[in-house]
């Protein structure tokens, strides 16, 4: 029984992972790597990606970071769920109103006027209605995210009390229903273009919270990890091969809700696989010898810490790079690295300009009284 288990002992904090710095770091560098390779895939200003090369190469590079969202919601239902912590309600409310609270409301103020008052008038937004945006819970598009964990936050008290009497083979179901319920309703949506409002953004996710806590500490045997790694390594190369075609057949707009990025999806068929098999990877290869490494050490000094920050403020910088990088001095730079024919390198240099001034941001935002708040 999952119960027995979780109140074996009594937790105030969350359990230390091993994996979860590993998780935290690798993720969010897949994320900016997918927003990079979404600025080309899905059309830059001025700048033509008619050449097959061009989506090629973006797609599939997309496809293979597109398991970072579900392994953020995975770790959070791995920390988080634990009926074994000993924490009141609104003590809990409180805290993750403290984390997330300040936030919301600064990044998405932050972003709405960045996005009326600099790229529209660069003619980056195409129909720009920021409200409806806002009401949808992605006041820009990246902040879809922070408002799914707000709302998985909010249940969280009542999942626990869940786990905390319900049987490991009736949270297994619990799983499998939510996902294949998600997924189920992720391909109508596909077809209907329909989508959640901010409300309801969350939903969909609930499988992936229950997962991660349900397999935090899964250890597989060497031939198990084998097929983890064939199945992370096929859903990429399914998913980036079923998308060329899928937009082959159905055109590439609009952007999800779409038939064309059916399987882009968070909870598509595919990115379920793909983020399940990635999870159970990291659970077993970033372990305890891996924690005594320099390496390991490093990042969880200096990037984990950083996490949230990066991913909040990268978007910035991808737009401040892409769209003046088509003014004037940079723009011979991003033609010739960013969509001709080197951009197989150029998409990791991209990623890497926006991802180490991302860092630099947040540490420095990091070490100043209350304004730290927006980053941590």
């Amino acid at each position: 029984m999952i119960a027995n288990r979780a109140s074996a002992a009594v937790q105030t904090k969350p359990r230390f992972l091993p994996y979860g710095d590993a998780a935290r770091v690798l993720g969010t560098i897949a994320v900016v790597l997918a927003h990079v390779c979404d600025t080309v895939q899905y059309g830059i200003p001025g700048l033509s990606i008619n050449a097959p090369l061009h989506f090629n190469a973006c797609n599939f590079f997309n496809s293979a970071s597109r398991w970072a969202v579900p392994i953020y919601i995975m770790l959070s239902g791995s920390l988080l769920l634990d009926p074994a912590r000993a924490e009141a309600p609104e003590k809990f409310y409180s805290k993750r109103l403290a984390r997330l609270g300040i936030p919301i409301l600064f990044w998405t103020t932050f972003f709405m006027l960045f996005t009326q008052y600099y790229l529209k008038p660069h003619g980056v937004t195409g129909e720009l209605n920021l409200w409806r945006d806002l009401i949808m819970g992605k006041p820009y598009a990246h902040l879809h995210f922070i408002f799914r964990i707000a709302g998985l936050y909010a249940f969280t008290p009542m999942f626990r009390i869940f786990l905390k009497h319900a049987s490991q083979p009736m949270v297994t179901l619990t799983v499998i229903l939510c996902l294949g319920f998600a997924s189920a309703n992720s391909i109508v949506d596909g077809f209907t273009g329909t989508e959640e409002s901010a409300f309801l953004r969350f939903v969909p996710f609930i499988g992936y919270y229950f997962a991660g806590y349900l397999l935090r500490d899964k250890k597989l045997s060497k031939r198990a990890l084998i097929g983890c790694w064939c199945l992370a390594i096929g859903s990429i190369l399914l998913l980036a091969g079923g998308t060329t075609l899928l937009v082959d057949t159905f055109g590439e707009k609009p952007l999800y809700p779409s038939k064309g990025y059916l399987l882009y999806d968070f909870v598509s068929p595919v990115r379920i696989a793909m983020g399940i098999s990635v999870w159970l990877i990291f659970v077993n290869t970033f372990d305890e010898k891996w924690m005594a490494s320099p390496f390991s050490k490093f990042i969880s000094k200096w990037l984990a810490p950083a996490t949230l920050g990066i991913y909040l403020v990268h978007p910035l910088f991808r737009e401040l790079l892409s769209v003046n990088g088509f003014d004037a001095s940079l723009q011979h730079f991003f033609k010739d690295w960013y969509v001709k024919p080197y951009i197989l390198l150029g998409i990791p240099l991209i990623t890497a300009m926006v991802y180490l001034p991302s860092v630099i941001f947040t540490h420095i935002v990091m070490r100043i009284p209350f304004v730290q708040k927006i980053v941590m």
